[in-house]
């Protein structure tokens, strides 16, 4: 590939992976805040970034966690199921 191909390339795979986080974010989003029903509480810091129960931070576009109290960082699958095994 020529150098003009390889960066449209890699342009076109930003754009397209940015695409696919800005659709799956609110649908994270909803999940999350419906956990204030449960008794949590969810506070948004940034567009993906929340804070819950003023001691775990988690960031819905890349499934990243961490807590703040321990210093602990990782991963999760769902966000949901992730707080409510967390906090039990």
């Amino acid at each position: 590939m020529a150098n003009e191909e390889v960066k449209d390339f890699w342009k076109f795979y930003k754009d397209e992976q940015r695409k696919r986080r800005d659709e799956r974010v609110p649908v994270r989003q909803k999940e999350l805040l419906s956990l204030r029903a449960e008794g949590f509480k969810v506070v948004k810091k940034t567009y993906n970034h929340y804070r819950i129960n003023d001691r775990l931070d988690v960031w819905l576009t890349h499934n990243r966690f961490h807590d703040i109290r321990l210093n602990k960082r990782g991963g999760y699958k769902e966000v949901k199921s992730f707080i409510r095994r967390f906090f039990s």
